[in-house]
């Protein structure tokens, strides 16, 4: 029985992680964000609060509402586009100035 609720957890978080190793995927390939820069040793806690995702920083709440406002749960080039220019965490400096920078987008 432990063992079945094992396997019933991981995959329900491999479920769960699909989309996001996907938006990553995506993020990376749009931006040409390589590992070893900060944005991209940072990955995740680009868009999420913590390495296991959940919570979205403000960054990651930005994407959310436009994906929300197109009425799609998939991420797209375009939707990332439209975020570009705000700036998430109210600090002076759009998004995209950060990803220019190599400056985790999500995180002062």
């Amino acid at each position: 029985m432990k063992r079945t609720l094992s396997i019933i957890v991981l995959l329900s978080l491999g479920a769960y992680a699909c989309p996001t190793i996907a938006n990553w995927k995506l993020f990376t390939s749009k931006y040409n964000i390589s590992k070893e820069s900060k944005i991209g040793t940072a990955s995740c806690l680009n868009c999420h609060i913590g390495k296991k995702g959940g919570k979205l920083n403000p960054y990651g709440k930005d994407i959310q509402a436009v994906m929300k406002a197109a009425s799609t749960k998939k991420l797209t080039s375009e939707l990332l586009a439209k975020v570009e220019g705000l700036d998430s965490l109210k600090d002076g400096s759009t998004n995209i100035a950060k990803i220019k920078g190599d400056i985790v987008v999500g995180q002062k």
